[in-house]
């Protein structure tokens, strides 16, 4: 299994919106497991959970791992193939989520009634703010640590890497961190179409 793992197909975000599946590669990313282990720790039936596997396994997030042959039958074991999976809706994985990125946060804006409107000058000031916000927030050594541990729900994750990166950084360091996002703040600020503060 990798540590980590890009993937760009758009239909993960879809396939991990799914609170089963999400618990499924939480579960297959401690150890292998078959169908039948899975449905038994979630209290659901072989044939759901096999229905997710196939799911899972078309997106390249769950592999089998090894076959056992019990009198006559021949049982798969699953694992996820990775112990972390990084989302990329796009094909700039390196960025902190490049102009789609944007476009994605923009239209999500819109539709909570924040409409923003921005220059390019603008745009490409906020990806590189969020590129910032990127290197202070993400450190690969604790993301890998939070994701090996197994009494960690997968929801809890996100904002426990935060914390801990908050509490690592410096007095300078964390300064910076405030600073960066009071900037990238105004300048969503500065671009929206009604001007109204909240």
């Amino acid at each position: 299994m990798k540590d980590r793992k890009i993937i760009r197909d758009a239909g993960a975000f879809q396939l991990l919106a799914d609170n089963t599946r999400m618990k499924m590669i939480y579960l297959l990313r401690a150890k292998e497991m078959t169908v039948r282990q899975i449905a038994d720790e979630l209290e659901l039936t072989p044939q759901t959970i096999y229905h997710h596997i196939k799911r899972l396994r078309k997106a390249d997030m769950v592999e089998v791992s090894r076959e056992e042959r019990t009198e006559h039958i021949v049982e798969s074991f699953y694992r996820a193939t990775a112990g972390y999976f990084h989302l990329v809706n796009g094909s700039r994985a390196s960025e902190c989520g490049g102009i789609e990125w944007l476009q994605g946060i923009l239209r999500g804006l819109d539709n909570l009634g924040l409409d923003v409107n921005l220059s390019d000058k603008e745009a490409s000031s906020i990806l590189k703010l969020g590129e910032e916000l990127k290197r202070h927030r993400e450190d690969p050594d604790i993301v890998g640590k939070i994701y090996d541990m197994d009494d960690i729900d997968p929801s809890v994750g996100h904002d426990l890497g935060e914390f801990a990166m908050m509490m690592k950084m410096n007095e300078r360091e964390f300064a910076k961190y405030l600073e960066t996002q009071r900037t990238l703040r105004e300048r969503l600020l500065s671009g929206r179409v009604d001007k109204e503060k909240p």
